[in-house]
C-alpha cells in the first residue's frame, strides 16, 4: 500500500481558507486506497493466496495451506499477510479460516505499518473487526503515524464501529503522537454523533492537546453547530486559552465559524463572550428551566384564545378582526420569542406543548361555554343531544390527557456497559449489528416496528407518530386512547355545533341598532351572530379543528384495518414511489461470500460502509411543516395510496380487515387505564411489542414471503 503523509494534525488554520486543505485529511489517517482495487497478479490465481484471500477463492487458499506450499503467516515484502487482503475485502470466511491456520492477527504490513483489523475498519467491515478482535487483535496498536483503530474510526465518522470498539475497553480519551483524543478528532471532522457518543462514554470535553488545543477549539474548525451543542451541553471550557493565548472565541473568528459559535452560545443562554445571559427580574432562570416552559407554553394557549374571542364578540367587526388579528399575532410573536431564549429542545414552536395547550384551551373553553350559556337552555330542549354532548366531551378530555401522559411504549433501556455488550455480541451472532436493528442513541437493540423519536429522546414500541397536538408519542401503548380520543372529539365537535345552533334560536333576536351595525354578513346570518358573539366565535373556531380530526380519523383508521402505523406507511410511500430502489433490499450475510464476490469492486464495499451521520437536508418550509403538523401529509399519501391501488401493499403483519380490526379492539388490555408496557395483539395472541425481534414464525409463511421490512429512517412528526 502507498504510505499516507507523513503530516500530523497539530493546530488547526489560521484562516478558513486554510481550513479547505488542512494539514491533515482523512486521506492522511486513513490507510490509503489500493489501486484499481487489487493487487499486481503476477501468478495464477491458484498459486497467489493474495489474490484468493482478496477475491474470497477460499478452496484455493485451502489447497495451498494443506499442501504445504504456502504458510497462513506468509508475508510479503512489505509485510501484507493474505489476513489483511481478506480483511479489508470483507472475506469473512477467509479471514475466519487464516485464524484457525494461525495466521498472525497483529501482524503489520505496507508503508503505513497497519494491522489486519484497521484494513478492515477502514471500509467499515464490522463483523471482520469483531472477528479479528475476539481472536486476540490488539485494539491499542498503533499504525506507522501513531493513530490506533479507535482514532482511525472516529476520523472516518462510524458510529456503529465506535461503539464497538468502545466495547472493548480501550480507553476513551487515549491520544495520539500529538496529544489528540477521539472526541478533538470527531469534533474536527464535525461527526456530531460520534461526539454525543464519546461524551456519553465519558470523553472529558476538556482535555488538552500539545498545544493546548480543546476540543472546543477543534470543532470550530468545522462549525458544525450540533457538534458544538454537545460541547458545550457537556460543560467545555469557553474561556479556555491555547499555548498561543487562542480562546474559542479567538478561533471562530479565523475560522470563520463565529456565526455558528454564537448560535451554540445563544441556545444554551450564553452570550457572544460565553457569559451567562441575565435577563430583568431574574427571568433567566425562568425561561431555563424546562419544566416551568412546559407549562408556559401549555397554558399560554388558554390565555390566547380568551383574549381573540373577548375581542371579536365585543367589538364590531370592523375594529374588531384588525385588533385581533394585531393581538393575537403580537401574542404569538412573544411566544416565539420565548422559545428563542429558552431550553435548546424549545426552539420551534411545534416542539413545545403550544400546540397542545391550543387544544387543552379549546376544551377548555368549550366546556366553560356548555356549562355557563348552553346547558341552561339546551338541557330542556335537547336532553339527549346535551348528555350525548356531555358523555363525549367527558370521554374526549379523559382519553386526551391519557394519551398525552400515557408511556407511549417506551422501549426499556440497559442499566449497564455489561448488558450493552452482551446485546452487542447477540446481534453480532444473529447477523443484525446495524442500524436497523441496534439503536446508536439508546444502546439498545431495536425491536420490530420501534422507532426512535428525536423529540422523546427515546425508542418507541410500535411507534405511530409524534403528534405535537398531544405533545407525546402515539405507539404501542396508546394508539388506541389516541384514536378513542380524535373519534370522540370529532361526534362532541358535531353535537356542540347543533346545541349551539339550537342555544342561538332561544335566545331573543339583537336589537335594530345592532343590525344595523352588521354590514359584511347577510341579515339573517347577523340575528344569530349577535345573539351571542362569543359562543358562535367559539363554535367556529371548533369547527376549523373538525377539519384536520376528519382528516386523521380516515388515515387512522385504513392504518387500524391495514395493522400498518402511519410512520410505515410514509416510508412504503417512499419506497413504492421511488424506482431507483428496490421495496425489500436483500441482506447480504458476511459467511456467504466467496468467490461470487471477485466480480466485485472493492470499492463497493466502501461505498456501503454505514457512517449513522445525518445527512444533509435542506429545512421544512412552512407549509411543509404545517402539513406535516396537521397531518395533510398523512391523509395525502393515503389517498395516494388508494388511487393508484397500493391501499393493500404487501404487510407482513396484516392478517385481513377482520383480523386487524380484533386485534386492535380485542386484546385485554383495559380501555379506561393504562396497559402493560409494550403488550398488544398481534394474529389474536398477546405478544410484547417492546422485545418483538423476529417475526412471529405463525407470520413467516404466505403467498407474498410475508416478512418485516424495515423503515429504519428519519424522523416524521405527523
Amino acid at each position: 500500500m502507498s504510505s499516507p503523509t507523513s503530516n500530523k494534525l497539530s493546530h488547526p488554520p489560521s484562516s478558513k481558507a486554510n481550513a479547505a486543505s488542512p494539514k491533515v485529511t482523512s486521506e492522511d489517517v486513513e490507510l490509503a486506497s489500493i489501486p484499481n482495487g487489487h493487487a499486481e497478479a503476477s501468478l495464477p490465481l491458484e498459486e497467489d493466496i493474495m489474490q484468493c484471500a482478496r477475491i474470497g477463492a477460499l478452496e484455493h487458499i485451502q489447497k495451498m495451506i494443506q499442501s504445504g506450499k504456502v504458510n497462513a503467516k506468509y508475508q510479503d515484502e512489505e509485510g501484507i499477510t493474505p489476513l489483511h487482503w481478506a480483511a479489508i475485502n470483507n472475506q469473512y470466511a477467509v479471514c475466519k479460516y487464516l485464524i484457525e491456520q494461525g495466521a498472525d492477527v497483529n501482524a503489520k504490513g505496507g508503508e503505513s505499518n497497519a494491522t489486519a483489523v484497521m484494513w478492515a475498519s477502514q471500509r467499515c467491515h464490522f463483523y471482520i473487526v469483531n472477528l479479528l478482535l475476539q481472536n486476540g487483535a490488539d485494539a491499542l496498536l498503533t499504525d506507522g503515524q501513531g493513530y490506533n483503530i479507535l482514532h482511525l474510526a472516529t476520523i472516518d465518522g462510524n458510529a456503529l464501529l465506535l461503539i464497538l470498539l468502545l466495547q472493548q475497553n480501550i480507553p476513551v480519551d487515549i491520544p495520539d503522537p500529538q496529544g489528540h483524543t477521539s472526541l478533538m478528532w470527531a469534533g474536527y471532522k464535525g461527526w456530531p454523533a460520534c461526539v454525543d457518543l464519546l461524551l456519553k462514554w465519558g470523553a472529558s470535553v476538556n482535555a488538552v492537546d500539545d498545544n493546548g488545543y480543546t476540543p472546543l477549539h477543534w470543532a470550530l474548525v468545522k462549525g458544525s453547530k450540533a457538534c458544538l451543542d454537545k460541547l458545550i451541553e457537556y460543560g467545555a471550557d469557553r474561556f479556555a486559552k491555547t499555548n498561543e493565548g487562542k480562546t474559542p472565541n479567538t478561533c471562530a473568528e479565523e475560522m470563520n465559524t463565529k456565526r455558528a459559535y454564537h448560535r451554540a452560545l445563544a441556545d444554551h443562554g450564553y452570550d457572544a463572550s460565553g457569559n451567562i445571559k441575565t435577563l430583568p427580574l431574574n427571568l433567566h432562570t425562568f425561561v431555563r428551566d424546562r419544566s416551568k416552559m412546559s407549562k408556559f407554553f401549555f397554558l399560554y394557549p388558554f390565555l390566547i384564545l380568551f383574549v381573540g374571542l373577548y375581542i371579536i364578540s365585543h367589538l364590531t367587526i370592523y375594529i374588531g378582526i384588525p385588533i385581533f388579528l394585531a393581538v393575537c399575532l403580537g401574542m404569538q410573536y412573544l411566544a416565539q420569542r420565548v422559545c428563542m431564549i429558552g431550553p435548546p429542545e424549545f426552539r420551534q414552536i411545534h416542539k413545545t406543548p403550544y400546540l397542545a395547550g391550543i387544544f387543552a384551551g379549546t376544551l377548555f373553553w368549550v366546556g366553560v361555554s356548555f356549562l355557563t350559556s348552553l346547558l341552561p337552555f339546551t338541557f330542556s330542549a335537547s336532553p339527549f343531544t346535551s348528555l350525548a354532548f356531555a358523555v363525549l366531551y367527558s370521554s374526549t378530555t379523559y382519553f386526551y390527557f391519557l394519551s398525552m401522559l400515557e408511556d407511549p411504549g417506551w422501549v426499556p433501556k440497559l442499566a449497564s456497559r455489561n448488558q450493552q455488550r452482551a446485546v452487542i455480541d447477540d446481534l453480532f451472532s444473529l447477523w443484525k449489528f446495524d442500524e436497523d436493528s441496534f439503536c446508536v442513541q439508546c444502546m439498545i437493540r431495536k425491536p420490530l416496528r420501534s422507532k426512535h423519536c428525536r423529540r422523546c429522546n427515546r425508542c418507541v414500541a410500535k411507534q405511530d407518530h409524534h403528534c405535537p397536538w398531544i405533545h407525546n408519542c402515539v405507539g404501542n401503548n396508546n394508539i388506541r386512547h389516541f384514536y378513542i380520543y380524535i373519534i370522540s372529539m370529532a361526534g362532541g365537535i358535531v353535537l356542540y355545533i347543533r346545541l349551539v345552533l339550537s342555544y342561538l334560536e332561544l335566545l331573543p333576536p339583537p336589537a335594530d341598532d345592532a343590525l344595523a351595525q352588521c354590514r359584511i354578513l347577510p341579515s339573517y346570518l347577523c340575528t344569530f351572530v349577535l345573539r351571542d358573539p362569543w359562543t358562535v366565535a367559539l363554535a367556529f373556531w371548533a369547527t376549523l379543528q373538525l377539519v384536520w380530526v376528519t382528516m386523521l380519523i380516515v388515515v387512522q383508521t385504513i392504518q387500524i384495518t391495514k395493522n400498518q402505523t402511519t410512520y410505515e406507511n410514509m416510508k412504503r410511500h417512499d419506497k413504492v414511489h421511488d424506482h431507483s430502489q428496490p421495496l425489500l433490499p436483500t441482506h447480504n450475510h458476511p459467511i456467504t461470500q466467496g468467490a461470487s464476490a471477485a466480480a466485485t469492486s472493492l470499492n463497493d464495499s466502501a461505498a456501503a460502509s454505514t457512517r449513522l451521520q445525518p445527512a444533509p437536508r435542506r429545512p421544512d418550509g412552512f407549509f411543509t411543516r404545517w402539513k406535516k403538523i396537521l397531518g395533510l401529509d398523512a391523509f395525502l399519501v393515503t389517498a395516494s395510496d388508494a388511487s393508484h391501488g397500493h391501499a393493500h401493499s404487501r404487510n407482513p403483519f396484516s392478517r385481513g380487515i377482520v383480523g386487524n380490526c380484533k386485534d386492535f379492539w380485542c386484546d385485554p388490555a383495559p380501555i379506561f387505564g393504562k396497559r402493560r408496557n409494550g403488550e398488544g395483539f398481534l394474529g389474536g395472541e398477546v405478544v410484547d411489542y417492546a422485545h418483538l425481534y423476529d417475526m412471529p414464525l405463525r407470520l413467516r409463511t404466505g403467498r407474498s414471503g410475508m416478512r418485516y421490512e424495515s423503515v429504519a429512517g428519519d424522523d416524521d412528526e405527523v
